[in-house]
């Protein structure tokens, strides 16, 4: 098993990965070529199949993993494996928990999770988390979820991860603003993305048809007003601030955001979202390529930008500052 993060420029690669994406697409002279995301356990890598890519997109789908023959390319300064051959791999060849990344210590992440919601004090708020946690099949997916198919903790366990760190940071800005509602932001850090437990297939990392159809926004929505339903009496207003925070966690209408942030904790869980995203896929993609003595990253279209790699040479001393 050759792992992706030791990969190496114009080394020669026969081993077994997950394929996670594929598209068809077209060269400047109308030739088709496959654009593929090949990942194990260690990141994630791009390939291409120049060749005859209509006979091999017929060999296999996302989810599958495959047997790729091929080489490390860093062309046009972007780090992809050109892939020679790939078909579906014989499973006597390869362990599964090579081909899947998986979260580190993902219950004592949920320990951490539930010691942030054990903490709130409004009553109404409690009793929701109480209804989130005593729903062993929704937290059984929430712990296994991906936070993303691509772009941040896309890897099992990612879900929790990713809501973890937002809840983190939403606690710490309520420590400077004691004005905003500490257990509103708590909650709504963990229930953001509460709809991507049926959003994305975590065996696949493919969307579900809900989760192509709806989206995990609305679909979350629908779990929170479900959840809602089972508290009597639950106060109209609280429950409308708490729907608020799930349809507007996005941000801005540009973002897909069905509405935007209009009080004080759903600004912050936006925000706090917005940071803990970025910051892990960034991180992501420095390890990735970091290897390949590369300045600068793959060009990233979805930011429209390219990521610093290396670090400079030397930082800055003390004396110099002034």
């Amino acid at each position: 098993m050759k792992y992706i993060k030791d990969l190496k420029n114009n080394e020669r690669v026969d081993t077994v990965y997950l394929l996670k994406k594929k598209e068809m697409q077209k060269t400047k002279d109308n030739k088709p070529y496959l654009k593929l995301t090949l990942a194990d356990k260690t990141g994630a890598i791009e390939g291409r199949v120049w060749e005859d890519a209509q006979i091999f997109d017929r060999r296999a789908e996302p989810g599958d993993f495959v047997s790729v023959k091929g080489s490390v390319d860093v062309w046009k300064d972007n780090v992809q494996l050109k892939v020679e051959d790939i078909k579906k791999a014989d499973p006597s060849s390869y362990k599964p928990e090579d081909m899947m990344r998986t979260v580190d210590d993902i219950d004592g992440i949920m320990a951490k999770i539930h010691g942030y919601l054990s903490g709130i004090r409004n009553k109404w708020i409690r009793l929701l988390a109480d209804e989130f946690y005593k729903d062993t099949g929704l937290m059984a997916k929430f712990k296994k979820a991906p936070g993303a198919q691509n772009w941040h903790n896309a890897y099992i366990g990612g879900l929790a991860e990713h809501s973890y760190e937002v809840m983190y940071i939403a606690d710490k800005v309520c420590d400077l603003y004691p004005d905003a509602d500490r257990d509103l932001c708590l909650i709504g850090a963990f229930m953001h993305d509460i709809g991507k437990t049926e959003e994305i297939d975590p065996a696949q990392f493919e969307q579900t048809l809900q989760g192509g159809l709806i989206g995990h926004l609305p679909l979350g929505f629908e779990i929170l007003s479900h959840k809602l339903s089972g508290i009597r009496d639950f106060p109209d207003d609280l429950a409308a601030v708490l729907k608020h925070i799930v349809l507007s966690h996005h941000g801005e209408y540009e973002q897909q955001s069905p509405i935007l942030p209009k009080t004080l904790e759903a600004t912050i869980v936006y925000q706090a979202d917005e940071l803990m995203s970025q910051a892990n896929a960034i991180k992501e993609l420095i390890n990735a390529q970091a290897g390949f003595n590369k300045t600068w990253s793959n060009y990233v279209t979805i930011k429209q930008r390219k990521y610093l790699l290396k670090k400079p040479a030397r930082g800055i001393d003390k004396a110099e500052v002034s």
